[in-house]
């Protein structure tokens, strides 16, 4: 075997450590007997496998960069997203509340309004009757006076939830305001419907209501308007019904009236 390529196979670039490589670069007298272009190929050899060691490092060194700022964007992605949660449990309690009443959680004006302009608009469509049952506590102050305000609010929430419990899924239960409540019935069928649903509010209202260990009763004035596609609108709808509440309640205790008697007065 030619002396070259002893030295060669002695010489393994890609398995021999670095000490090797220094006693084999001091090893003068077998490698003047080297073919010069092996020699240099050595070198060229030797160069790379440097070169590599540091473009090795200098990637182990960006790939741990990488991963702090991957773990970084990670962090910063959850710290957002739960941020992004808060700010959409915010807005959606802004957004209730900004049409139904805080104390009883009914819809409010706002949105009675709404569903009432649909409830109109869709009323000649599908041939049904829009009705409004506006509904007053008689003497209400007084419970507020002897009572205290914080039951006059409990009384007030007891109100809401049998008013919800009285009306279908569709219709509507509004706070109008302080002892005031509205029902829409959008797809009332006659005046002997509208009749019924306002004795079961009237009856259901009248039942007993436990306030800190005791029982009232109270009594209520309700005032009904039916739209008849003849160009009421809403504000005019409801008006209508609170004065059929004024008629109710100037007669006294358990009374309920329609806007045409309340016209025939």
């Amino acid at each position: 075997m030619p002396e070259g390529a002893k030295i060669m196979k002695k010489i393994n670039l890609y398995k021999m450590p670095d000490y090797a490589m220094e006693e084999l670069a001091g090893d003068t007298p077998e490698l003047e007997s080297v073919n010069k272009s092996v020699y240099g190929h050595l070198q060229h050899c030797l160069s790379e496998l440097a070169e590599l060691k540091q473009a090795l490092a200098m990637s182990q060194q960006q790939l741990k960069a990488s991963k702090l700022q991957i773990e970084t964007l990670i962090k910063n992605e959850t710290s957002l997203r739960h941020k992004l949660i808060r700010l959409s449990e915010k807005y959606v309690h802004a957004l209730h509340f900004g049409y139904h009443d805080e104390l009883t959680g009914l819809p409010n004006r706002s949105l009675l309004l709404d569903r009432l302009k649909q409830a109109i608009g869709q009323s000649a469509r599908r041939h049904k009757q829009v009705a409004l049952l506006f509904i007053d506590l008689d003497k209400f102050k007084c419970i507020n006076d002897s009572l205290g305000h914080t039951a006059g609010d409990k009384l007030l929430q007891l109100v809401a939830e049998r008013l919800t419990a009285c009306i279908r899924y569709g219709d509507t239960a509004c706070r109008y305001g302080g002892d005031e409540f509205v029902i829409m019935l959008p797809e009332i069928e006659n005046q002997e419907r509208l009749s019924a649903v306002t004795e079961k509010i009237r009856s259901n209202l009248a039942a007993p209501y436990e306030l800190d260990g005791s029982f009232i009763e109270i009594t209520v004035s309700i005032g009904s308007a039916v739209y008849r596609n003849d160009g009421q609108d809403c504000s005019e709808l409801i008006k209508q019904a609170d004065n059929a509440m004024y008629l109710a309640k100037s007669h006294g205790k358990f009374q309920k009236r329609s806007f045409e008697q309340a016209m025939q007065n």
